[in-house]
């Protein structure tokens, strides 16, 4: 059965500030934002397709009616950030990192159709390739990519740039590589909000891409560093200080015990499956998260930072390391006690 996307709803964060969020913030349930000053507006983040994006605009048209949409900022690579900007205003700068706009430029928005194909193939087979294809095919299956056209950024910057959005100042700081190679949030100092994007999952578990996981706990250093009170999380509700100590402490956690295992010439799949079942994870706050079975996209970066590798990204590794993913959604016990989880697959 293919996952039924919530309905997302607008919310106000503070004066000419609005938050959209995709609940409860699954695979591609991603949250954007909109910061409006006299005049002008900043839209923070397009959605993983054009009709999903279509729907956020038409939202906040009311909005923006007197102050229309002049910049969109991609806080990272990952599609379902910016794959939605083709609909955006067309006269609107699109402002990323450096490092994002390096992997944008290649992005091939056909290799994530195949991906999907595949998956809707294999998910009418028995064992553990219908697994694969059951998970991928429900996490993919709400998004409309092979209408998707890729619109890339404009206009790159690295470290640190301050933007004038009708009067009001906006600071986009970088902070990756840590979920991805060039990640940055988005600071309005005035309203003491910061849009974090995906160095912040609340309610969710969190996926490194390219780390390494210190460079994640440097940027939630930065985002408590912040004179900020609200949190707008790429993934999940909005939040304060606590919900960013919470990921500070799976990372903290997380990383010297994939590390020991590491070290004891554990894979990153057998230290996955081990750490799932140790006593540290199932009496831990983040067990309940969504998608806990993300231990394995995790521990497999984690080990590669650790061994000096580049990182994987053929897609027959993606196929294996999704196979995985799915076999430990499969097999993780219900949170609530009870037998192991159907999981997506």
């Amino acid at each position: 059965m293919q996952r039924r996307l919530a309905e997302p709803r607008l919310e106000r964060v503070d004066d000419g500030i609005h938050a959209w969020l995709q609940l409860p913030g699954d695979w591609g349930e991603s949250n954007s934002g909109l910061i409006a000053g006299d005049g002008a507006s900043l839209l923070v983040d397009t959605l993983w397709d054009e009709a999903l994006t279509r729907r956020m605009l038409d939202a906040i048209a009311p909005l923006v009616a007197s102050a229309p949409i002049r910049t969109v900022v991609n806080t990272h690579s990952d599609g379902d950030h910016w794959w939605g900007n083709a609909v955006a205003p067309a006269d609107a700068e699109i402002v990323t990192s450096e490092a994002a706009a390096k992997i944008m430029r290649e992005a091939d928005k056909r290799e994530l159709v195949r991906f999907k194909r595949l998956a809707a193939t294999l998910a009418r087979l028995p064992g553990r390739a219908g697994a694969f294809g059951g998970y991928v095919g429900e996490m993919l299956g709400p998004f409309r990519f092979d209408e998707v056209t890729l619109r890339r950024p404009t206009r790159t910057f690295a470290g640190e740039e301050r933007l004038d959005v009708g009067g009001r100042e906006v600071r986009l700081i970088q902070v990756g590589p840590a979920h991805t190679p060039g990640d940055l949030i988005v600071h309005v100092p005035d309203a003491r909000v910061v849009f974090a994007a995906d160095v912040l999952f609340v309610g969710g578990t969190p996926v490194i891409w390219a780390g390494p996981v210190g460079r994640w706990q440097a940027a939630l250093d930065t985002l408590l560093g912040l004179d900020a009170d609200v949190y707008v999380p790429g993934h999940g509700p909005l939040c304060g200080r606590a919900e960013i100590e919470a990921l500070r402490e799976y990372w903290a956690w997380l990383e010297p015990a994939v590390a020991e295992r590491h070290a004891a010439g554990k894979s990153a799949w057998d230290t996955a499956q081990d750490l799932a079942r140790s006593p540290e994870f199932t009496s831990a706050p983040w067990r309940s998260w969504l998608n806990p079975e993300r231990l394995v996209i995790n521990a497999t970066t984690i080990q590669r930072n650790l061994a000096g590798e580049p990182p994987s990204t053929s897609p027959v590794a993606t196929i294996r390391l999704f196979a995985r993913v799915a076999a430990l959604s499969r097999s993780l016990p219900d949170p609530g006690g009870g037998a192991p989880a159907a999981g997506a697959g």
